[in-house]
């Protein structure tokens, strides 16, 4: 037994704290800019996935700027500017007086914004760097994005992004291009965006992108080390695995926290089927037998008792399980391969990963 009456009460756990995990975060607010057709759609797309969009038509915020959100992040697009000295004019004002208005607390702020330049119309508008001036002024980090790459030469695209960088020193130029054969992704965005975001905001940012497999990764560490201290805890006094709910509830909060980090909810279905419920009682029983010939350091006399080195180890070994399980489908989505979740979260697998995982200490 896992301390669980069944597998439909460690499902509801599971979601329970899933649903905690999500409550506690706060969204980023990312402001999207630039151009009637400069390819901001593209970007967002690229970065967080085309399901934001389809969360609705949009929320119009102000004239000439909507939101778009889910529960992991918000987007504010501003409406291309067209040619024109007045239309110009009203789009750097729209833009200027939004940032400037917003409210003084964190959760309302506009937090970074992201402009895109298509090089493929071979200029950079005075607009455009006026515009991202005015924002710099206001003490928001701003990234520049040239979209399009592919339609121009290296060249030509250098010369533009020399002329960004020239008349807006304090902005940091990224090259994007929806072509994967021309090699350059959102990967270097989407850094520069964590890096710039408040502590308080990381976790739903990384949460909310399609790919920062890194970060996603480094995060999930930072969590599993968490639970690991708390098993330590909690294990502190030798307590057999059987009756130890306190012990498996803190690995069904780091394996929900996991699936929240990777944005994985459709994990609650395998939970509440019993995958998770079964394996973790299984090691339980394993402990004193198969399993504790793979923690380092440990004899004979440690028993079918867990100390605290003991659900230390099972503790992080299956948190790192889960972290390289979700990782590989978050690879295989990027890389356009589908298949059903429950093939990952197989059983067998999981149990081999988090053998591998204790044999390496």
């Amino acid at each position: 037994m896992s301390g669980f009456k069944d597998d439909e009460d460690f499902g509801e756990k599971f979601a329970n704290e899933f649903k905690s995990a999500r409550s506690k975060i706060k969204k980023p607010n990312i402001l999207v800019l630039g151009g009637t057709g400069a390819g901001k759609s593209s970007l967002v797309n690229a970065t967080f996935g085309e399901a934001l969009a389809g969360v609705g038509a949009g929320s119009p915020v102000t004239k000439g700027i909507e939101k778009y959100e889910n529960e992991l992040i918000r987007i504010f697009d501003s409406e291309g500017y067209e040619s024109g000295e007045e239309a110009q004019k009203r789009y750097k004002e729209q833009v200027v007086d939004f940032v400037k208005t917003r409210a003084p607390q964190l959760d309302d702020q506009v937090h970074l914004a992201w402009y895109c330049i298509s090089v493929a119309n071979h200029r950079v508008f005075d607009i455009d760097t006026k515009t991202i001036n005015e924002i710099v002024a206001s003490k928001i980090p701003v990234a520049v994005i040239m979209t399009q790459v592919d339609q121009v030469s290296e060249d030509d695209s250098q010369t533009l992004i020399a002329v960004v960088k020239d008349k807006c020193p304090k902005v940091t130029v990224f090259e994007f291009s929806t072509d994967a054969s021309v090699g350059l992704t959102v990967e270097p965005l989407i850094t520069w965006a964590h890096n710039h975001l408040d502590d308080s905001l990381k976790e739903g940012f990384i949460s909310s992108t399609r790919s920062g497999i890194e970060l996603k990764r480094k995060q999930s560490y930072m969590v599993i080390a968490q639970h690991v201290a708390s098993a330590a805890t909690i294990a502190a006094s030798p307590i057999p695995f059987s009756d130890a709910p306190v012990l498996v509830g803190n690995q069904i909060a780091m394996i929900a926290r996991l699936a929240s980090i990777w944005d994985m909810p459709s994990i609650k279905s395998l939970a509440a089927g019993g995958i998770f419920s079964q394996l973790i009682a299984q090691l339980g029983r394993s402990l004193a037998g198969n399993l504790i010939k793979f923690i380092p350091g440990a004899g004979s006399a440690v028993g079918a008792a867990i100390n605290a080195s003991i659900a230390s180890a099972i503790t992080g070994a299956v948190g790192y399980a889960v972290t390289e399980v979700c990782e590989r489908v978050v690879e295989d989505d990027l890389n356009g391969v589908v298949k059903d979740i429950a093939e990952y979260f197989d059983s067998n697998l999981i149990s081999e990963l988090i053998k591998a995982k204790m044999k390496g200490g």
